[in-house]
């Protein structure tokens, strides 16, 4: 519940905090069923229906902290609500027995749907489960350091709450046992879930904040390092960048404006090149004469997002609309990067420049 409100009162909220707050809250109303039962009786039922965001959600997380690029569709979200509606099902049946047991007891064709609903429910289940455990690991000798660390952590957590769940308890426990413990054998076994997703949020967000930090940006944008004004200044150790990788990268920007595409990186590129990222860090460093992947990128962003807020058909955007529609993440990523860019923040920039659009910029909008 701790963490459910952290991430629910979060300023920066993106997807995952979303979908993290629909978790744990389904987890607290699983809690809350248990507890409430024995004095509850059959409206345990009613807290039931809310308890459909558990196994579902946790696989919507995994794909949204695992891929970087259209991690949710609409097959995705129909799947995760097939989930919730069956479980939500179950609950009402076992209400409706709990009202008139005899009723549905002699319906066959009712019974015959409910053991069905019950197979199937149990087999999406499993099969989610499994698939978010496969989100963690997916691709992983090709993964950054950072990366695998949170991929370890994801499906170590998620391996040990399965064992600790089904595994150990029939080696260590006896049948009556397990059943007496049953409510502390769930209880780590979601925790350990629930933590190891904070954890990796945690992180993400640790090295995003790094790559935009405003240190940083103000040192690239005016070539402060010593690095930098070497790779800009010395023709000692200039490289020849091959035309044609010059004139790929400049239609990606230019043509097909991929800087406007959210968490882009610089495999992206690479791919789309089919050359190896080095050659486009290459590029980046001795021919634009730009620190890093990320400052080239966000430049363009932020000349993009400069025309918008200088535009008389933005002028009623918000700034959040305006910072999504230029590529970033979030509008306290947009508002610490232009600031170390321009100098000022969009809301400031925009009096400045409402009567006034340059037409080069106008250009970037077109």
């Amino acid at each position: 519940m701790g963490l459910m409100f952290l991430n629910a009162l979060k300023k920066d909220k993106q997807l995952v905090h979303y979908l993290f707050v629909v978790f744990c809250g389904s987890l607290c109303m699983v809690g809350a069923q248990k507890i409430s039962a024995p004095s509850l009786g059959e409206y345990q039922y009613f807290i039931g229906l809310f308890t459909c965001a558990t196994c579902n959600a946790s696989w919507l997380i995994s794909r949204v902290l695992f891929r970087e690029h259209n991690p949710i569709s609409r097959r995705h979200v129909a799947v995760a609500v097939t989930i919730a509606l069956l479980i939500m099902f179950n609950q009402t049946w076992h209400y409706l027995v709990s009202l008139d047991p005899q009723a549905l007891s002699s319906s066959h064709v009712m019974w015959r749907l409910k053991q069905g609903m019950n197979e199937i429910t149990g087999l999406l289940s499993s099969c989610i489960l499994v698939l978010s455990f496969w989100e963690s690991m997916r691709g992983f000798n090709s993964k950054t350091h950072a990366q695998k660390v949170q991929s370890v952590i994801f499906a170590s957590a998620y391996f040990l709450a399965v064992f600790n769940a089904s595994i150990l308890p029939v080696f260590i426990f006896s049948p009556a046992e397990i059943e007496l413990y049953n409510p502390i054998i769930i209880t780590s076994s979601a925790l350990l879930i629930v933590l190891a997703m904070q954890a990796v949020m945690a992180l993400q967000a640790s090295i995003s904040n790094k790559q935009t930090s405003p240190q940083n940006y103000e040192s690239e944008v005016g070539f402060d390092s010593d690095e930098v004004k070497h790779l800009s200044n010395s023709t000692h150790h200039q490289e020849q960048v091959p035309t044609e990788l010059i004139a790929g990268i400049s239609e990606l920007i230019n043509k097909k404006k991929l800087f406007l595409q959210t968490n882009l990186k610089i495999s992206d590129f690479a791919q789309a090149l089919m050359v190896p990222e080095y050659k486009i860090s290459r590029a980046i460093r001795f021919h634009y004469k730009v620190a890093n992947f990320n400052l080239f990128i966000n430049q363009y962003r932020v000349n993009y997002a400069k025309a918008l807020l200088a535009s008389e058909q933005a002028k009623e955007w918000s700034i959040l609309s305006i910072a999504l529609e230029s590529g970033f993440s979030s509008l306290a990523t947009f508002n610490r990067v232009f600031k170390a860019i321009v100098g000022i923040i969009p809301n400031e920039y925009r009096k400045q420049n409402s009567d006034y659009q340059s037409p080069i910029l106008a250009g970037l909008v077109e």
